[in-house]
């Protein structure tokens, strides 16, 4: 299971989830993303790969994302632009910090798909997620144990 995040950029970044106009996007291309990710880990510890990929992935200590390159998120076929990248993020912790650099980077914003808003970096969609899960694989275990 994935805690899944939207990234979402446009002209004033403060459209409510799902409202924006077309106009106002701001799509992001591969390249654009690959180079941003190579930038956060010459700040932070994290390693790339699979940037050749549909899903690239990235590494921290304690954390995985898997970020997707769905045809059907594009924005424009011919320039290989996107309107939106998700990001499926797997662990036990979630990566505050490569997040809010990506966000700040690439002047975007995050919507957390299982809390229904959008990321502000307090933990809470994250927490909320983890609780859901660890009850999941609870319930489980005492159903085969």
């Amino acid at each position: 299971m994935s805690w899944s995040l939207e990234l979402i950029r446009t002209k004033t970044n403060t459209e409510p989830y799902d409202e924006e106009k077309d106009e106002d996007i701001i799509p992001f291309t591969k390249d654009e993303i690959i180079k941003t990710l190579y930038e956060i880990s010459e700040i932070t510890d994290i390693s790339i790969e699979d940037t050749e990929s549909k899903f690239v992935h990235v590494y921290g200590e304690k954390w995985r994302i898997e970020i997707c390159f769905w045809e059907h998120l594009l924005y424009s076929e011919k320039d290989m632009t996107y309107c939106t990248i998700e990001l499926q993020v797997r662990g036990n912790t979630e990566p505050k910090e490569f997040l809010s650099l990506l966000v700040e980077k690439l002047n975007a914003r995050l919507f957390d798909m299982y809390a229904g808003s959008f990321w502000t970096g307090d933990g809470t969609g994250f927490a909320d997620w983890k609780k859901f899960c660890d009850r999941i694989v609870k319930e489980l275990s005492n159903e085969n144990g």
